[in-house]
């Protein structure tokens, strides 16, 4: 008998997926978990990587011609500026060797949403959002002075990501 079951929408760098996840009790001598539907798909893939643990959630950075390991949920936005990508933590600034959709492909098991062509953001470190006159939205970050915007092609992803 199931527990519970938990309908997820997540993005593993192809679009949103929705996932269907089961729980079960149940008196076994080791954890058990069944995957079913399209094996071969890159959603699937992903997600055996992350249970493997090839994604342990921490980036290697740059500063100063310093490398940094950076958790991933300390970061709060990432954008590009010219030719860099800049990522923001609550209180340094760092430079990814990334490219931004690599990087949103690496942050994908993590609660990180696109808002434009060049921002992607920590939904745990959004204070509040604000819709403007353009149908743009305004984000206001917790723990950083930016305020950042939410374009309307990249809204729906943003909304489901909350």
């Amino acid at each position: 008998m199931y527990n519970r079951a938990i309908f997820r929408k997540t993005d593993f760098g192809k679009g949103l997926v929705k996932l269907k996840i089961m729980l079960e009790s149940a008196s076994l001598p080791e954890t058990e978990i069944i995957i079913r539907g399209d094996v071969t798909s890159e959603e699937v893939v992903a997600l055996l990587q992350m249970l493997r643990g090839r994604s342990s959630g921490k980036l290697v950075l740059y500063r100063e011609e310093e490398q940094y390991i950076v958790d991933a949920g300390d970061i709060v936005f990432l954008e590009t500026g010219g030719s860099k990508v800049l990522v923001y933590t609550r209180g340094d600034v760092y430079e990814a060797k990334q490219k931004l959709y690599e990087l949103k492909e690496l942050l994908a098991a993590y609660c990180f949403a696109q808002i434009s062509k060049s921002t992607i953001v920590n939904i745990e470190y959004v204070k509040s959002i604000q819709a403007e006159f353009s149908g743009n939205y305004r984000i206001k970050l917790k723990h950083r002075s930016e305020v950042l915007t939410v374009s309307r092609k990249y809204f729906r992803e943003f909304r489901d990501c909350i």
